[in-house]
């Protein structure tokens, strides 16, 4: 391990110290959020939060490994947004801050502001750690060229927009639904 290290470039030392400081982050958790008052709130949530983590990471290396397979794709990050978009429609797994937001956003009593943080800085882990063993991938395959040049944009803004939306509009439909059912019964 120690050879594997000496050989790589200063940009490669940061990106693996990226990937396992944040490995150790998610794994140590509870010692950082037990001095906190949202303690209890991540306790309940733990392992919600996992799987987010392991959702958004997933998510992201899924993305980003077709992008590496065609590195002149123009659009992963919009890939990235809409597939977030279908994981939480389909599986429940929150795999992204926008679908997040457009959950507390939309939603009644879906989520408080304590629970949109964890959730969103769990998110960002999952993320980072795709992102940072992406990039630490792309500077062995391409030597010399940024992994991230398609990344920001205006399709990028717009997925961002329409995965937000998309979430605001499904979760009023499924609470339209539950009141429905619930005036029913009543």
């Amino acid at each position: 391990m120690i050879m594997f290290l000496a050989k790589l470039k200063a940009f490669q030392d940061v990106l693996i110290a990226i990937i396992l400081g944040t490995i150790m982050l998610v794994a140590n958790a509870d010692f950082f959020f037990s001095h906190f008052r949202l303690y209890k709130i991540y306790v309940v949530l733990r392992h919600a939060l996992l799987k987010d983590v392991v959702g958004s990471a997933t998510l992201g290396l899924v993305c980003l490994a077709v992008h590496g397979l065609w590195p002149e794709a123009s659009a992963p990050w919009v890939a990235l947004h809409l597939t977030a978009l279908a994981a939480w429609a389909l599986c429940g797994i929150q795999a992204n801050p926008m679908v997040s937001v457009g959950l507390w956003a939309g939603g009644k009593n879906q989520m408080t502001k304590a629970q949109l943080l964890l959730r969103i800085l769990a998110q960002a882990a999952g993320s980072v750690i795709a992102f940072a063993a992406f990039g630490l991938y792309y500077s062995f395959r391409f030597p010399g060229e940024g992994p991230f040049g398609h990344f920001l944009g205006i399709g990028s803004a717009c997925s961002a927009a329409v995965t937000f939306a998309g979430s605001v509009a499904h979760i009023r439909v499924i609470d339209a639904q539950t009141a429905s059912r619930l005036a029913k019964m009543a």
